[in-house]
């Protein structure tokens, strides 16, 4: 199959130009023939929407703001990995996730973030405790958000579970305070010896310059495919009776 990750500048928002952004990103990976759409952490709100603006709701998702965008994954028929802060109205609180869309439109599972940092941009978000594989088509998808990949241990308990990938939708380039991530990832692979997919953002904030995150693809615990800077869609092949990384380099599609 082919996999799209889109490496966007999506971090301040507003949520309506992140939603156009990301349609236009959905439309390019599918025209291209990606059957995985991937995007970045809070892709719709903007990682920084919380700092720009407390008294921001987080609604119960999918909200009707996303209609536009789960009409283009069933005319496509894909799967989306849609980074996004939602409200549980059950547990009353907010929660990072990344939601899977099936090609009919429809939630098919969901990872809530665990390690979330509580303070600072995150301070909306409540941690989660739920680790679970997610089922797509005929895969198991280990999804993770940002900062779980740091604990290896999160991606050896997804694979125990079943899990044939591991998919991290990230806000993270290397830093002094945070570190560099590529060891993390690089590491969650090897424990478990499956292909590492990790969709970052770009562009620079008076908080984080992101221009230097990386998208990567990792596979057998070393990067093959890596990619920083200008916002684009990364679109790569993977077999998925073998696990195998059939690309040798993105296909870059400038946006």
């Amino acid at each position: 199959m082919k996999i799209a990750l889109c490496h966007l500048e999506i971090s301040e928002g507003p949520e309506c130009k992140n939603l156009a952004l990301l349609e236009q990103a959905v439309r390019i990976a599918a025209d291209n023939e990606a059957q995985w759409v991937i995007t970045p952490e809070t892709a719709v709100q903007g990682y920084y929407f919380y700092k720009l603006n407390q008294d921001s709701v987080v609604p119960v998702q999918p909200s009707t703001q996303l209609n536009n965008l789960l009409a283009l994954v069933k005319a496509y028929s894909l799967y989306l990995f849609l980074g996004a802060g939602e409200y549980d109205s059950e547990l009353s609180c907010n929660f990072n996730s990344c939601i899977v869309f099936a090609p009919d439109g429809t939630v098919c599972g969901k990872h809530r973030k665990l390690i979330s940092h509580g303070i600072g941009a995150e301070a909306w978000a409540t941690k989660a405790t739920v680790l679970e594989p997610i089922v797509c088509g005929k895969t198991k998808v280990g999804a993770l958000v940002c900062a779980d990949a740091w604990y290896s241990e999160h991606a050896q308990e997804m694979q125990q579970k079943g899990a044939q990938i591991i998919i991290d939708i990230a806000a993270w380039p290397p830093t002094e305070v945070c570190g560099n991530p590529l060891g993390a990832w690089e590491k969650c692979s090897s424990v478990t010896g499956l292909p590492m997919l990790v969709c970052n953002q770009t562009g620079k904030t008076q908080w984080m310059d992101m221009t230097i995150g990386q998208s990567v693809v990792i596979e057998h615990g070393k990067t093959k495919l890596s990619y920083n800077g200008e916002q684009a869609v990364l679109l790569f092949e993977w077999d998925e009776a073998s696990g195998e990384v059939l690309s040798d380099k993105f296909e870059i599609i400038s946006i």
